[in-house]
């Protein structure tokens, strides 16, 4: 008996040493990163609680001044003052940091009421630090426990769970994960949860390695305070891009699914893989259920001479996505890969057998090709490729055809062996997927003579061409001919005047200075230009004799002299402008001729006494009768005569 109550001895003992150094002990646990986060703030003293339930305050002090000590002192609002006792630890850097921890009793812990602390000098008993605060705003709360991050088996996505930390207020928690690539050069990115224990990073990369963190704060409701310090790291793997083993999947018939994949470029050593796939119906609020498939064996070897290469048929229901899972287990230390292929449907990866030619024929030049569409039910939605060559060629011509089995080939030589294959996939609108293998080789000969049909007809186009366009010349020029014959050209009087007062500033030059009375460089002459017609033909037949003609002839030269202006007839062609005065021989005359019907003879000459250009009109309404007898005859004239009109001539 006395043994057994000397064993238990050391133990009470135990108890109360741990009871009385548990401030003291507690200490230990303000770590560096709690300290750093506090240190962000700018306070004299750093007070923080782990649970609301507890109280830490500390300061440092650089240097400890020998026989100093403080008094840590702590009331709440309407309270007497109490004092911690103050635990002081020194630290790397020499410094030294003084430590108050709050008793827990629900005295020295409240929330909701102001808290006052100050720390006084024990020799002067001057207060050298003091503030105020309250509990529940200086939360610093300890990061959340049993991290976990999974691959949910959906494309570019972790999912991220964990525990709560210990304490009374769970729901007035948020938390913040961190999550980012190893040594990678984009910064890690961050997401905030509030009320939620889990969350679900998306948009990341395939294939990559994740760590991820997690911290605590109080949500800033009714409790408040700093983000608390980083859970250690947890790792989680993306699933790998299909690519890299190859993983193809397509549909030959719109039932079956056939999954192929190749496990060469995967790391050496033994290796296993097993391919899983499951329907997302999106209609449904259940899990996805993920189906094995068995793999076909006895269809690889006779195919595939290596064993790397697998594939799995299974049949799906093509009224929702698919997704397929290839899980790899390498190498002894039996790590798996997952290799993932987003979800699709079974009309996006159509993939049909070639297209079955049938028999070619082959005439005047033409080849005629005809096929059968591998699968009945996308005939209207299928798309072809023709490619065909010279035999030994390898030089491919390619023809496209849409929607339609049967095509018509035309720039072929006569007298060559062609070989020809085809190809079909979906037309990418209702139906979508991948271009077929090509079809067996058609061989045929194009016989010879047969010529080629599009080198006829360029040659049947240029020949008509040709003959359009000199048609169209031929037809241009008789039209101009014909036009110039029934409109002929108005001759420019303009021109005809021009040329007329070039030859009279000639003969000027030759003329004496008495033919005209005024000087002729400041009198404005009127030049009088007639037609060929007689000045007043109806009223002198028949003409009067020589006698009469002679006294007109010297009344008319006393005050004006004719030039005669030769239309442009055929029947004058020699005939040109003359001019004629009396003054010279008798042989200087003007002649006059006719129009149609006159009885004037046309080699009458009208001799002048003196040769003038000046006429100076005795009045203004002489003028004006002789333009309105000219406007006002009857007698036609031809489009080509020049009307009787008066000019102004400037000599």
């Amino acid at each position: 008996m006395a043994t057994s109550v000397r064993s238990r001895e050391p133990l009470t003992l135990l108890a109360i040493l741990l009871l009385t150094f548990w401030p003291m002990l507690s200490s230990v646990f303000i770590t560096d990163e709690e300290a750093a986060l506090l240190a962000e703030s700018p306070k004299d003293i750093f007070c923080f609680s782990r649970t609301f339930e507890d109280l830490i305050c500390f300061w440092n002090e650089p240097e400890m001044q020998v026989d100093r000590e403080y008094h840590f002192f702590y009331a709440y609002k309407g309270e007497q003052h109490r004092e911690c006792k103050l635990t002081s630890e020194r630290q790397s850097d020499g410094s030294w940091r003084h430590i108050c921890i709050f008793p827990s009793d629900h005295k020295s812990i409240k929330l909701f009421i102001e808290l006052y602390v100050e720390v006084l000098d024990s020799i002067t008993n001057d207060t050298i630090l003091s503030q105020k605060l309250s509990v529940e705003t200086v939360g610093l709360i300890s990061p959340p426990e049993n991290i976990t991050a999974e691959w949910p088996r959906v494309a570019r996505q972790l999912h991220v769970t964990w525990d709560p930390p210990h304490l009374s207020y769970v729901e007035f928690l948020a938390y913040e994960v961190l999550y980012g690539i190893e040594d990678s050069w984009q910064p890690p990115s961050r997401i905030e949860v509030s009320n939620s224990h889990m969350c679900c990073l998306s948009d990341l990369l395939p294939g990559q390695q994740y760590h991820i963190q997690v911290r605590t704060k109080p949500d800033g409701l009714s409790l408040d305070g700093l983000w608390g310090p980083w859970s250690p790291s947890v790792l989680a793997e993306t699933p790998h891009l299909p690519g890299e083993i190859g993983l193809h999947c397509f549909t030959p018939d719109l039932h079956q699914l056939h999954c192929q994949w190749d496990l060469e470029n995967t790391e050496p050593g033994p290796s296993h893989s097993i391919l899983s796939w499951a329907e997302d119906n999106s209609s449904s609020t259940r899990t996805q259920t993920w189906h094995k498939c068995e793999e076909e064996e006895e269809r690889i070897k006779p195919h595939y001479s290596h064993t790397s290469f697998h594939i799995c048929t299974f049949q799906p229901n093509n009224r929702s996505a698919i997704s397929v899972l290839v899980i790899v287990t390498q190498g002894q230390s039996k790590k798996e890969v997952n290799y993932f292929k987003e979800p699709f449907d079974l009309h996006q990866v159509v993939l049909t057998a070639p297209p079955r030619i049938l028999q070619p024929n082959v005439g005047k030049g033409i080849l005629k090709l005809e096929w059968v569409t591998p699968l009945e039910a996308l005939e209207e939605h299928m798309v072809y490729q023709i490619r065909y060559a010279v035999q030994g060629s390898l030089k491919w011509k390619v023809l496209h055809v849409q929607y339609s089995t049967n095509c018509e080939i035309l720039d072929l030589i006569t007298g060559s062996h062609y070989c020809l294959q085809l190809r079909t996939q979906p037309d990418g609108q209702k139906y979508q997927g991948f271009w077929s293998a090509w079809s067996n080789a058609e061989c045929i000969e194009i016989p010879p003579g047969s010529g080629s049909t599009v080198l006829t007809v360029a040659i049947t186009l240029l020949f008509c061409a040709g003959l359009v366009l000199g048609v169209g010349c031929t037809c241009i020029s008789t039209y101009s001919s014909v036009r110039q014959k029934l409109w002929p050209p108005i001759p420019d009087l303009q021109h005809v005047l021009d040329g007329f007062l070039e030859d009279n500033s000639k003969q000027d030059q030759q003329v004496n200075a008495f033919f005209c009375n005024k000087n002729l460089e400041n009198t404005p002459c009127p030049l009088e230009v007639l037609s060929e017609m007689s000045l007043d033909i109806r009223s002198y037949s028949p003409l009067p004799d020589v006698t009469d003609q002679m006294e007109w002839d010297n009344q008319l030269s006393s005050y004006q002299h004719y030039m005669v202006l030769s239309p442009s007839s055929t029947q004058e062609v020699n005939q040109e402008n003359e001019y004629f005065d009396g003054t010279q021989d008798a042989s200087d005359t003007f002649p006059m001729p006719l129009e149609h019907g006159s009885h004037a003879d046309s080699n009458l000459k009208v001799h002048l006494s003196s040769f003038t250009l000046c006429r100076i009109p005795h009045s203004p309404s002489e003028m004006k009768e002789e333009i309105s007898a000219e406007v006002s005859g009857e007698q036609y004239t031809s489009p080509t005569h020049i009307s009787n009109q008066s000019y102004l001539l400037m000599g």
